[in-house]
C-alpha cells in the first residue's frame, strides 16, 4: 500500500519514520511548503517531493494520505484528498469546529474512501487496559474519574501557540483525554471549563458529566517543569484503576529551568513498550483499509472529540456549563 505524508513538521516526520520501516507499505510521496524541509525529508526517506499538495493528490502512486499539517489547514486538504479517491489518516483534532469536522467525514463517505482520525491514545497499552477493565466491569460502575496530561509549553512563535490555528490547549492537548474518556465512559451530557494563563504557563480544567452519571475532571497543562506526564484514575463501586507515567522511573527530580525557553516545545509521551503505539495505529488503519473492517477510531469518533473540545471552549467563553446536543436529543427520545 502506497502512502504519502502532507506536512514535514514534527508529526509529519514522525509518520515518515514509522512508515519507512513498516512492512507491506511504501512511503512514496511527501509534500511541504518549505522547500528546505521538503528536500531534507525527501532525501532521507527516498520519497517523491511535491511543493504542491494538489499535485501529490493527483498522483496515481498514492493510495493513502497522512495529513499532518497545522489543524486549521486540515479541512481543505482532506476534502481534496477524498475527491481524488485517497484514503485519509488525519492528525487530531480533525478541525477547529464540529461543522468542519462533520463535513470532512461526510466528504470521505461520499467519495467512498476511509477516514481515520489519529487519536493515538487508544493504541497505548496502558490506556487499552484501562478501557478494557472498565468495560469488563472490573471496578463496577464508574462514578468519578480524573485524567491529566502535562508537557512543555509551545514555542512562542509556533502555530501550536496560536489558538486560531491549533485551537489552544483544550483542542491540541486535552482532546486526547476527552476522546479516551468518551470511548470508555460513553456520551457526555454537560461540560464546564476554566483556563488560566501566565508567561510560559497555560492550564485548563474541564469537568464533564456523562449520560451514565459519571463525572470526570480533566486537566491539561502546558509549561510543566518536567518530562511529559500522563495520569488517570477511575473510581468505581468495586475498586479503583490508576495509571501514572511517572511510575516507570525510580527517581523523580523536577526543577524549573531558569531559561524559560528551555522547557518549551512539542513533546511525545515516552514509555517503555514492546511496540510503538504510533506504529500500532498505522498498522491498524492499514489493515482496516485492506480488509474493510471497522476501525477502533471511527470518523464519528473524531467528530465527537471536536464537539467536546468545542463545547469546552464555549464554556470558557461564557463562564457557564454547556449542555451537549446529543444528550438533549436522547432525552427527548426517552
Amino acid at each position: 500500500m502506497r502512502f504519502a505524508v502532507i506536512g514535514c513538521g514534527t508529526m509529519g516526520r514522525m509518520y515518515m519514520e514509522r512508515l519507512s520501516v513498516m512492512p507491506g507499505v511504501q512511503l512514496t510521496a511527501i509534500s511541504n511548503r518549505s522547500e528546505e524541509a521538503l528536500a531534507e525529508c525527501a532525501a532521507r526517506f527516498g520519497a517523491a517531493a511535491f511543493t504542491s499538495y494538489e499535485e501529490l493528490l493527483a498522483s496515481e502512486h498514492v493510495d493513502v494520505v497522512c495529513v499532518t499539517l497545522p489543524t486549521h489547514m486540515h479541512k481543505e486538504v482532506v476534502l481534496k484528498a477524498a475527491a481524488q479517491g485517497k484514503h485519509v489518516i488525519c492528525e487530531k483534532p480533525l478541525a477547529l469546529n464540529p461543522d468542519d469536522a462533520r463535513e470532512m467525514a461526510e466528504a470521505c463517505e461520499h467519495h467512498g474512501v476511509r477516514f481515520f482520525p489519529a487519536h493515538v491514545v487508544r493504541f497505548y497499552g496502558e490506556y487499552v487496559q484501562l478501557h478494557q477493565k472498565v468495560k469488563a466491569g472490573t471496578i463496577g460502575r464508574v462514578g468519578v474519574s480524573h485524567i491529566k496530561r502535562a508537557s512543555k509549553h509551545p514555542v512562542a512563535n509556533s502555530w501550536y501557540k496560536d489558538a486560531s490555528k491549533s485551537g489552544g490547549i483544550i483542542f491540541d492537548l486535552m482532546i486526547h483525554d476527552l476522546d479516551f474518556m468518551r470511548w470508555t465512559l460513553g456520551e457526555a451530557k454537560t461540560i464546564f471549563a476554566v483556563n488560566k494563563q501566565a508567561e510560559g504557563i497555560d492550564y485548563a480544567s474541564v469537568t464533564v458529566r456523562y449520560d451514565s452519571g459519571a463525572i470526570t475532571n480533566f486537566e491539561a497543562f502546558w509549561g510543566y517543569p518536567g518530562p511529559f506526564l500522563t495520569q488517570v484514575e477511575l473510581a468505581g463501586r468495586d475498586g479503583v484503576l490508576r495509571h501514572d507515567s511517572r511510575l516507570s522511573r525510580s527517581l523523580v527530580i523536577q526543577r524549573n529551568d531558569p531559561e524559560l525557553g528551555a522547557h518549551r516545545g512539542v513533546e511525545f509521551p515516552t514509555r517503555p513498550a514492546l511496540k510503538d503505539p504510533f506504529v500500532v495505529q498505522l498498522e491498524h488503519f492499514t489493515d482496516c483499509i485492506r480488509t474493510g473492517k471497522e476501525s477502533i477510531v471511527s470518523a464519528e469518533d473524531g467528530v465527537k472529540a471536536v464537539e467536546l473540545a468545542y463545547a469546552a471552549v464555549s464554556s470558557l467563553q461564557t463562564g457557564l456549563p454547556v449542555r451537549l446536543a446529543a444528550s438533549l436529543t436522547e432525552e427527548a427520545a426517552r
